[in-house]
């Protein structure tokens, strides 16, 4: 029986994928099954306010992503691979169903915490959580639809309007909100210098520059991080996707199929670093982790609902401090 070297070749890789994307499967689900268990033991009663809606609507795409998504579609390329049958559609809509409710809460997020920092007020009094349970109820519905015109929309048409829709927007949102919260913090932190140096500096007051400062450094960093993730987790797949619409000769290329193919799991990959960016980084999580698992026991006195509340207080008298200075 004479084998297509070109078959053979898809075929290797379609299997190989498909472990792939089985292994992404696993780590997936373990971070975001964690970090959702975390969440509901609460074992501080830090895990209250919108941005924990936000980390626990986002855990929870992330994990359907790990345990339904990357499962299935994992199975239907080593399915396709063994030559038992193809790629289903049902398991396309689905990935892009979890995929871009991940990306749309991921961008609500930004917006969440730009408010944050520029707006500390009006976030304190009007960002409530059932605000920001509608909103992410609203991303998953957003998904759905757009996932499920697929089925009615021409496929060309399709990939362009919801590359803008799913990447360049969301891309273009994160990048701008968090680089404006960053100067935006930056600028109020000198201007709490200034008041600071004008007037006699009391040690609270000290305590609340520095804090500014370290809030500054760490939004940096966090921003940074989620930027360059989401940057590297989705323009493989969306630049082959462009390709693959104006050269239709370059999907029969074996670097096109095998890019391709590969971009799938570097797709699904941010749902495994998301609990790092957007939970662990922050300190509430980590003390309620090591309440958790971990043998030493941490008192709620100490833990990071004071933090937060700090920061709250940071954001607020930072503020403050800027609209006194222009008096």
């Amino acid at each position: 029986m004479i084998v297509n070297p070109d078959q053979e070749f898809k075929s290797r890789i379609f299997i190989i994928n498909g472990a792939i994307l089985l292994l992404f499967a696993v780590l997936i689900s373990i971070s975001n099954g964690v970090l959702l268990f975390m969440i509901y033991k609460d074992p501080l009663k830090t895990f209250r306010n919108a941005t924990a809606v936000l980390v626990i609507s986002l855990g929870f795409a992330d994990l359907l992503t790990g345990c339904v998504t990357a499962v299935d579609v994992g199975i239907s390329h080593i399915l396709e691979g063994l030559a038992i049958q193809k790629v289903l559609l049902q398991a396309k809509i689905i990935s892009q169903i979890t995929v871009r409710a991940g990306v749309f809460i991921i961008t609500m997020f930004a917006v969440e915490r730009f408010i944050a920092v520029v707006f500390p007020y009006f976030y304190r009094f009007s960002v409530t959580v059932r605000k920001v349970t509608l909103g992410c109820v609203s991303c998953w519905l957003l998904a759905i639809i757009s996932s499920c015109l697929e089925l009615v929309v021409d496929r060309d048409v399709y990939d362009v309007i919801f590359l803008y829709i799913t990447f360049v927007v969301p891309l273009l949102t994160v990048c701008v909100t968090y680089c404006t919260t960053y100067w935006v913090l930056k600028d109020k932190t000198k201007r709490l210098h200034r008041v600071h140096s004008a007037n006699k500096t009391t040690k609270k007051e000290g305590r609340v520059s520095k804090k500014s400062e370290k809030l500054q450094i760490e939004l940096m960093k966090t921003a940074m991080l989620i930027i360059f993730v989401f940057v590297l987790s989705l323009v493989p797949f969306w630049s082959l996707t462009v390709i693959g619409r104006y050269c239709k000769s370059c999907k029969q290329e074996k670097w096109y199929i095998a890019s391709y193919r590969f971009s799938i799991p570097i797709l699904y990959s941010n749902s495994a670093f998301n609990p790092i960016l957007y939970a662990w980084r922050m300190q509430p999580y980590r003390r309620s982790f090591q309440a958790i698992f971990g043998r030493r026991q941490v008192s709620p006195r100490n833990s990071s609902f004071a933090d937060n509340t700090q920061r709250n207080e940071t954001y607020v008298k930072v503020s403050h401090a800027g609209d006194e200075s222009k008096l």
